[in-house]
């Protein structure tokens, strides 16, 4: 069964704990620092595909995008590019998910900078 996106967590903390493990804090918060302009081409080039009328040029970046909110640990964005690419059957429905999209996007690139700290650090006292 698949998990509600109302219920999916924006990022899938053991995918961040394994690329806090492989890379390190300091690799891991820049490659975090990519991820809001990543975010943002991708939903640009879906709203150019969806103004265009060309779904599966929609399908196909909300594929990759997908793929990349995955590797980035973002994991509500990764289920909603999912959705996109394979529950959205027409126009309509795929332009009737994009302020939802949006929102999780500024929600996601919002909580990037808590996500790049090493929990176990802990704060100095």
């Amino acid at each position: 069964m698949q998990r509600s996106l109302f219920d999916q967590p924006l990022f899938d903390q053991v995918q961040i704990a394994l690329l806090r493990d492989a890379l390190g804090e300091e690799e891991l918060r820049a490659m975090l620092s990519e991820f809001p302009g990543t975010a943002a081409l991708a939903f640009r080039n879906m709203g150019t595909a969806l103004a265009s009328n060309d779904l599966e040029e929609v399908r196909r970046v909300a594929h990759a995008f997908k793929g990349v909110a995955s590797s980035f640990g973002a994991s509500l964005l990764a289920a909603m590019a999912r959705e996109l690419e394979t529950e959205a059957i027409s126009s309509a429905s795929m332009k009737k998910r994009m302020p939802a999209l949006t929102r999780a996007i500024d929600e996601t690139v919002a909580a990037l900078p808590d996500i790049g700290r090493d929990p176990s650090a802990g704060a100095e006292v």
